[in-house]
């Protein structure tokens, strides 16, 4: 376990506010900045911890993945899916649902104010699920610094959105400046991004239960069958085990941005940790029941 110590002083300074006038970082409850890189806004700054600490690890030879833990889980092993699957290469980066793309202002406004670049109608790319090998990690590390570098020095770049490492994620992708880089299509690799679809459900699952009159954690869930904790319609689960998946109907091995679907997920999660996970299994070979 790693922890990361709060500079005193963040001297990441110069980011414009809405108002049009440069945040003070040392009053924002928003910004922080690490100690061991008070230059850096702690988005930027993880990036360059997950470098500091593979060097500090030379015997860790096989896949590398960086991750967001907060709001993600595993169901199977990601590395042992990308082997099945055919999808090991030296950087993975993984595209979110087809429902929104690169025109959406996370990656637009900044990109276009940055680096004067329109991004056109391509497949979001999450910047908090990459894998890889050691040195394509490495290498697509040292490019997300240099481009951060290049943010830091002028002022139409020192935005005030935490999630600009997306649009430079994004912007390195889709002008070729990754070596080696593999886009994996949306549910269809080791790792499942369903943070944009989990949102849009759970917005109508609310508007549904303040129409019901009933909570909304239990709004699809009836007869006390857990397992089925989201309609068929949607075709995310596994109904027999409430699993998420793949396309092809197999557990996504690692799903990111869960906490999207709010409540709705929290009686199957308390449920599967009272049991121990027990579908948490490598059975992808197995029929376990219907995704549909």
């Amino acid at each position: 376990m790693k922890y990361v110590e709060k500079a005193e002083k963040c001297t990441y300074n110069g980011t414009i506010g809405e108002q049009g006038k440069p945040i003070d970082m040392q009053k924002s409850s928003e910004w922080k900045c690490p100690k061991d890189y008070p230059d850096y806004k702690i988005t930027w700054a993880r990036f360059l911890y997950y470098r500091d600490w593979l060097n500090d690890c030379p015997s860790c030879t096989d896949g590398v993945m960086l991750t967001d833990v907060r709001d993600a889980f595993f169901q199977r092993d990601p590395f042992l899916t990308a082997v099945e699957r055919n999808q090991v290469h030296p950087l993975m980066v993984f595209e979110e649902s087809p429902e929104t793309n690169t025109e959406h202002w996370l990656t637009d406004w900044p990109v276009s104010a940055c680096r004067t670049h329109k991004l056109g109608k391509n497949p979001m790319l999450c910047s908090g699920s990459v894998m890889g090998s050691r040195e394509g990690i490495l290498d697509y590390i040292d490019v997300m610094e240099e481009e951060f570098k290049y943010w830091m020095e002028r002022e139409n770049c020192r935005i005030d959105n935490r999630g600009d490492d997306q649009s430079i994620h994004n912007y390195l992708y889709y002008t070729n400046r990754f070596k080696n880089a593999v886009s994996i299509p949306h549910r269809q690799g080791p790792i499942h991004v369903v943070g944009y679809q989990a949102a849009r459900i759970f917005e109508n699952a609310t508007k549904e239960a303040e129409n019901a009159g009933v909570g909304i954690s239990e709004i699809f869930i009836h007869d006390n069958n857990w397992k089925e904790w989201l309609p068929r319609k949607y075709g995310l689960i596994n109904t027999n085990t409430g699993l998420i998946v793949n396309e092809d109907g197999t557990p996504s091995a690692q799903v990111h941005q869960v906490d999207r679907f709010g409540p709705l997920i929290s009686k199957w999660e308390n449920e599967m940790k009272k049991q121990g996970w027990p579908y948490n299994k490598d059975k992808d070979k197995e029929s376990i029941g219907s995704s549909a």
